[in-house]
């Protein structure tokens, strides 16, 4: 006699019987009472993390009107909705034990043998939340999820920091950063016992129009907020329906500073916080898209660091007819590799490398001499072009203030991009120090935004130290 055959499952059946709380407890996620809403028998959102720590894997679950429970990911955008996108997920990006995929099955097929495995798990081996979900109250039309370190913020009143960073008042007022600047108050408990708060600086960061992190800023301190998704999110001011044109910098202080020493109409700004990771090249690209923006000014620091973000994003702003990217960087060289059928977009970008090279043999010759042997230290300076295969190509450019940004606007100039691309350099290390060269009564400069010249970049072969990198290393700000 065959043994009885086990019931078919299906998607509607797991969704019934599957309880998402009870499914992530029993695989080892922790409930976050501290982030759990407001208190634990108000809140509508509560964090779950995987054996306590959130950076191996964390999930926020809410119940929606209709009563199933349903989550998301802070860290991806994509991994969210039901018990059954839950264990898609896991199995499709392997981070947690428990969930695995079958051999020799599709996805699919994987979740419903997930299920029936923690379905017919023992009693005693399942946890069971029966209390836990009945404070989970549906979210209603316009809840939404608060990070914890949101909680923390307040509006702009205490400006102190960024006046001293020559920041006017009429500036942090001004309708492009309206509530784009908060204060941030760090609370804590000194060796005596007194109880103490820190008024600090702080900037939303923005991952596909949701505040997902926050840079805090104070005198000699800059860091960011615990759980801050700082890799994927841009700081970005306020814009409206005549915006077309986006300014990007390194620090949001920097995008203050350019407004106020340039005022520019129809503009909204965007900052990286001090670095250009992929995530943030593609968060880009969907601003310029979802804003329908014009043209695009990139406005990073004039030292090397800034120049190769420069690079980092032409390349990832390129149009999809001539895909590139920076395939290697070294200590004193960077790579650039270009793919296009069209021949006459490479050889202009040749010339130009050509042309730039020779002026720096004339400028060589002239400082040793007509007669002097030409030395390895020479060819180290040249930008060098290669041909790798049919439309594949490669330039190889000295990590130099001078070739990195000849070479961008050479770059600007030879290839088709997906949107309007011009550099706009401080003549200072950046926008903040030139604002503050101007407040001590030097001329205003103009920002470079040329065609590439040998001229322009001679001006900017010295750059003075970040400001930031002199201050001492407190970790506080004002005091209160």
């Amino acid at each position: 006699m065959q043994p009885p055959r086990e019931p078919e499952l299906n998607f509607s059946q797991v969704k019934k019987d599957l309880n998402l709380v009870d499914l992530v407890l029993t695989l080892g996620y922790q409930h976050n009472r501290q982030k759990s809403g407001p208190t634990l028998d108000k809140g509508k959102f509560h964090v779950f993390d995987y054996r306590g720590n959130a950076n191996l894997d964390q999930v926020i679950i809410y119940k929606a009107p209709s009563g199933d429970f349903l989550y998301f990911n802070r860290a991806d955008d994509r991994d969210k909705g039901s018990v059954i996108d839950f264990l898609k997920n896991r199995i499709e990006n392997p981070r947690i034990e428990g969930i695995q995929a079958s051999n020799g099955k599709s996805v699919w097929a994987s979740v419903i043998d997930n299920a029936r495995r923690f379905l017919n798990m023992p009693e005693q081996e399942r946890k069971f939340s029966p209390q836990l979900q009945q404070t989970i109250a549906p979210v209603q039309r316009g809840d939404q999820y608060v990070p914890d370190f949101l909680r923390k913020t307040a509006p702009l009143t205490d400006t102190r920091y960024l006046n001293a960073r020559g920041l006017s008042n009429e500036t942090l007022e001004n309708h492009y950063f309206k509530g784009r600047v908060l204060n941030h108050m760090h609370e804590g408990t000194s060796k005596t016992g007194q109880r103490y708060e820190f008024v600090n600086t702080a900037f939303p960061q923005v991952y596909n129009d949701k505040i997902v992190g926050l840079e805090i800023k104070a005198q000699g301190f800059r860091g960011q907020a615990a759980d801050s998704l700082n890799s994927s999110a841009l700081w970005l001011s306020n814009s409206t329906h005549k915006t077309s044109t986006l300014v990007i910098t390194e620090s949001a202080i920097d995008a203050l500073s350019h407004y106020q020493l340039k005022q520019p109409n129809n503009t909204m700004y965007a900052s990286t916080s001090g670095q250009l990771t992929d995530n943030k090249v593609a968060e880009i690209r969907r601003l310029i898209t979802d804003h329908n923006l014009k043209s695009v000014k990139l406005g990073f620091d004039n030292d090397v660091d800034g120049h190769v973000y420069d690079t980092k994003l032409i390349t990832g702003l390129a149009h999809v007819s001539t895909p590139m990217g920076i395939e290697r960087t070294l200590p004193g060289m960077l790579t650039v590799s270009i793919h296009s059928d069209q021949e006459q977009y490479f050889s202009k970008l040749h010339q130009q490398a050509k042309n730039y090279n020779q002026e720096v043999t004339e400028g060589y010759y002239q400082l040793a001499g007509p007669k002097a042997p030409p030395t390895h230290t020479l060819q180290s300076e040249f930008i060098l072009a290669t041909k790798e295969a049919d439309n594949s190509y490669k330039f190889h450019i000295p990590k130099r203030l001078e070739a990195l940004e000849y070479f961008n606007r050479a770059l600007i100039l030879s290839y088709p991009m997906s949107v309007k691309l011009d550099l706009v350099k401080p003549r200072a290390n950046d926008w903040n120090d030139q604002l503050k060269e101007s407040l001590r009564g030097n001329k205003q400069p103009q920002a470079l935004s040329v065609a590439p010249t040998s001229e322009a970049m001679k001006d900017q072969s010295a750059s003075p130290a970040k400001e930031e990198a002199q201050e001492p290393a407190i970790r506080r700000g004002i005091r209160r």
